[in-house]
């Protein structure tokens, strides 16, 4: 099993997301919220909302509300945003669909936006399931939750048999947490060290390096039987 972060993994160009999240503040609250978080690359969504209440005595008393404004506004906006794939992105899951190995989704998106921008970079094809930012704060705890689903799709589902790739520390560091081999990609704001630093067992400069990152899952990833 692989499982792919979204933003600076597999596409780039989401510039409306936060504005969203300012919109539905907003609306809801009456509250102009500015992105002041230092260090906010693989913060979950769920994660960034409950920063922003804190930071500005808000309490969420439904945390639908806020999440399906969030969404609507996004939807709003989704034809100035300017995704695309990132180079050797299509590839790498053409390839891995050619192997037969599942891939599943782990994004600190909320799931709605998270589907928008894979469709919108043509890559909705290769993902039906995978675990999303409005349903943990943590990263660690997405990645538990793509688990436990893969384990409801698939047979034979193990951590010590499945791969997070991501670009940022926290997904190499949720990795490692639950148990999953990890691929640190640096397409992101994160250098090779920095993935390194924070534990990642491999690291690409980008996902055009798909002979090495082939290699990768050859060795690693025991062959198991899906069904």
């Amino acid at each position: 099993m692989i499982f792919f972060d979204i933003d600076k993994t597999l596409l780039i160009g989401s510039h409306c997301h936060f504005y969203s999240f300012k919109k539905a503040f907003k609306d809801i609250y009456g509250v102009d919220v500015t992105l002041n978080i230092h260090n906010i690359q693989g913060m979950t969504d769920k994660q960034i909302i409950y920063y922003f209440a804190k930071e500005n005595d808000i309490h969420i008393h439904d945390f639908d509300d806020i999440r399906e404004k969030i969404v609507y506004h996004y939807k709003k906006n989704l034809k100035r945003e300017k995704i695309k794939p990132l180079d050797g992105a299509h590839e790498i899951l053409d390839t891995i669909e050619d192997m037969e190995i599942p891939t599943g989704i782990v994004t600190g998106n909320i799931e709605d936006i998270a589907w928008l921008k894979l469709k919108k970079a043509k890559f909705d094809d290769h993902f039906s399931f995978g675990g999303f930012g409005d349903e943990g704060c943590k990263r660690s705890t997405i990645l538990q939750i793509a688990l436990n689903k893969a384990k409801k799709i698939y047979n034979n589902i193990n951590p010590k048999n499945s791969i997070l790739v991501g670009d940022t520390p926290r997904d190499m560091k949720a990795g490692k947490k639950v148990g999953t081999l990890t691929i640190g990609v640096a397409t992101g704001d994160f250098t090779i060290e920095n993935l390194k630093k924070a534990g990642a067992d491999h690291v690409l400069k980008s996902l055009k390096e798909r002979e090495k990152f082939i290699k990768i899952i050859r060795k690693n990833m025991i062959s198991c039987e899906y069904s």
